[in-house]
């Protein structure tokens, strides 16, 4: 199967996201690598962010002795996010099949995150297996062969690469899942980390935001000013521009069916 240097990204993308969902994570933005300043995905993980950045510099001492445990339920998350877009990509290749063999093509920064998570698991784990990444992805692929979630991450994938921008805001990130049966599991309570080929540094700041939405509210028709409201109501945890987001998606909506 001949595939496009977009297409691989959009499945990298789409099958780490579609795991993160599956193991209780969100996703505030994805972007694919090549489409501006980089391709990368940022995970929200909750309340878990704390355990996140010490299991990503491996050190499970930075940890209350409490929490160990959790630490190591959530590493084994991470691990499984890290090897899903290595694999979702082959999965592709392979006519959605698993390879023969595992010696894929791993990118530098998912690898250097795998052997981070790997030393953080061994550092906590007396009889830590040294095949345990191996492990995953036999497991991520098995994952894969569900029908329900390859549909998921090839719904994603497709949504991503219908845009101009190669981008997609947790909006449009969940409303596409949502379609394919995954929801997302937890409130999100805690900045995002990247996760990708790289890590965006030109955020907007809020502040400039909230002026934007402000002067948008000017503009809104009495309808329009209920169904803000409705949506408030719905989801209490709208991240900046996903609400604006959300509303264009909606006015998109009525005119296909010429509301």
């Amino acid at each position: 199967m001949e595939n496009n240097a977009f297409q691989l990204s959009a499945y990298h993308e789409a099958g780490r996201i579609v795991i993160a969902y599956l193991c209780g994570y969100t996703c505030d933005s994805m972007e694919l690598a090549g489409a501006g300043s980089g391709g990368g995905s940022k995970l929200n993980s909750g309340n878990d962010l704390a355990t996140v950045q010490a299991v990503l510099s491996a050190n499970p001492m930075a940890l209350p002795a409490e929490n160990r445990e959790h630490g190591i339920e959530v590493a084994r998350k991470l691990m499984t996010i890290y090897c899903a877009g290595t694999c979702a990509e082959t999965f592709l290749e392979n006519n959605g099949n698993m390879p023969e063999e595992l010696d894929m093509d791993i990118p530098a920064q998912d690898l250097k995150y795998i052997e981070k998570i790997q030393n953080f698991l061994a550092k906590s784990i007396v009889d830590q297996p040294d095949d345990y990444p191996a492990q995953t992805m036999v497991s991520v692929f098995k994952k894969l062969k569900d029908p329900d979630v390859w549909k998921a991450i090839q719904m994603l994938a497709a949504k991503v690469l219908e845009t101009d921008s190669k981008t997609l805001t947790r909006f449009y990130i969940e409303d596409t899942l949502m379609v394919a049966g995954i929801r997302a599991h937890r409130p999100v309570t805690a900045p995002a980390y990247s996760i990708g080929v790289h890590e965006s540094e030109n955020a907007k700041p809020a502040v400039h935001e909230a002026i934007t939405s402000t002067l948008d509210l000017m503009n809104l028709t009495p309808l329009d000013v209920m169904l803000r409201d409705f949506l408030k109501k719905i989801k209490k945890d709208w991240q900046p521009g996903e609400l604006d987001a959300s509303m264009k998606y909606l006015h998109d909506v009525y005119k296909k069916f010429g509301a």
